[in-house]
């Protein structure tokens, strides 16, 4: 009696171990022959809780090939239905469709078995676009790190089965990953589309603040940021090389990475002499090491490729009056910004300045007089106050432009004092 009940055990542990056969041929069964994806999808669930209880070797190689395959071709099917209560079935779907091919490709790979292969390729290419798609929707809404990982893996996929090279999806996620600050991540795909020769699509418009170059992943993402009126002038074209490079020139300045820094700012500038971004950074480091010269010819420069850039004349007119006392120079640089933008505010604020310390320079001189020279001294105050009333409409403008800024309050208050307009200053500061 004891015998019949151990044969029995055995019996029974064997057929829990091939149990998941009958519930894969029962998933294709549905899938196959009628399309009843919900009772496939429960087929293919079960047996894959009963695969991973078990060691894979305990699986034979034909059923487990099927596992794989149906598991991609079901889920597949879920996330790419139409039907609103088939697609609920599994949220996860296309991640849980990817897992499925890939692992019969890596399996029949290992076996040197073709069983399925084929048609999971065919399958991936399908899926790489759904990724692409996924991405475009997330970046949409904001969800930088999942649209990097899914352009990321579009790109890779499509790289994989399809030995097509999809350089669009690679930048894509360039960006979402400079949108995240993940530039450990976006540094490198960079440089390889760099070294790619990339020419690629762009989509840019103007940061509304700042006045700098957003690039986004898509036309769709573009056109959303700027009806929030976050960015203006949005614009599409052919070539963002010159946009590489720049982003590459800001990535490794930000990551105190001086070498590539100054590669691909060498780089940038022997490819694309003209180009205004590239020249400001270049700019920026011919400031920042005080070679002042070489920073005027580069501000020559960007002011001629771009001659209604009224910045670029107003830092041409900072460099010469505060780094290098050249205070007529720079009083023509901020009168040039000024006919570009009469609005300019810190150009109207540094041109008053200049007459303010002009002015200033000639009480040391009248102070140093002796008594006797009255009329010396009246001259000298009437050319003052000439100078003063020459700063005083460029400051006036300034404060009607930006009245909480103190230092343009203090100035216009000064000359107000000089030109005994005492009511004026008094109403001033109180204000």
């Amino acid at each position: 009696m004891k015998r019949l009940i151990l044969v029995a055990s055995l019996f029974l542990g064997f057929s829990t171990m091939a149990q998941e056969k009958p519930i894969i041929s029962s998933a294709v069964i549905a899938i196959d022959n009628n399309n009843n994806i919900k009772d496939a999808k429960g087929y293919i669930d079960e047996a894959e809780t009963i695969i991973k209880g078990k060691s894979l070797t305990e699986v034979r190689e034909k059923d487990l090939a099927k596992f794989y395959y149906y598991k991609g071709l079901i889920n597949y099917r879920i996330h790419s239905s139409t039907d609103p209560e088939i697609k609920a079935l599994d949220a996860e779907a296309l991640d849980k469709a990817v897992d499925g091919f890939t692992k019969l490709l890596e399996f029949e790979k290992k076996v040197d078995r073709d069983r399925y292969s084929d048609e999971a390729k065919r399958q991936m290419q399908l899926l790489a676009t759904d990724f692409a798609r996924r991405g475009i929707d997330a970046s949409g809404a904001g969800d930088y790190e999942s649209a990097y990982a899914d352009f990321l893996k579009s790109y890779e996929y499509k790289k994989e089965y399809t030995n097509y090279v999809d350089t669009n999806m690679y930048y894509n996620a360039a960006l979402m990953a400079q949108s995240q600050k993940a530039y450990d991540k976006a540094i490198p795909i960079y440089e390889d589309l760099i070294k790619m020769d990339y020419h690629g699509t762009r989509f840019y418009a103007i940061n509304a603040e700042t006045g700098d170059t957003i690039d986004f992943s898509s036309k769709d993402q573009m056109e959303k940021v700027v009806e929030t009126g976050q960015a203006v002038n949005p614009s599409s074209g052919g070539d963002v090389r010159p946009s590489l490079y720049t982003t590459m020139i800001y990535l490794t300045l930000d990551q105190g990475d001086t070498a590539n820094y100054k590669k691909y700012l060498k780089e940038g500038r022997a490819k694309f002499p003209q180009n205004i971004d590239i020249l400001k950074a270049e700019l920026q480091l011919y400031f920042d090491s005080g070679e002042y010269d070489k920073a005027l010819a580069n501000l020559d420069q960007a002011i001629a490729a771009d001659p209604k850039n009224a910045q670029m004349y107003y830092n041409k007119g900072v460099i010469l009056q505060t780094e290098m006392n050249r205070t007529q120079a720079a009083l023509d640089a901020y009168k040039k910004t000024l006919e570009v933008d009469s609005n300019y505010t810190d150009a109207l604020y540094m041109t008053s300045i200049i007459y303010i310390d002009s002015a200033n320079a000639i009480s040391d001189e009248m102070n140093a007089l002796p008594l006797s020279a009255s009329k010396k001294y009246d001259a000298l105050k009437k050319t003052q106050s000439g100078i003063f009333k020459e700063a005083l409409p460029y400051l006036e403008k300034a404060y009607a432009k930006n009245s909480d800024d103190p230092q343009v309050k203090n100035a216009l208050s000064q000359v107000y004092r000089q030109l005994k307009m005492y009511e004026k200053a008094k109403a001033l500061m109180e204000n």
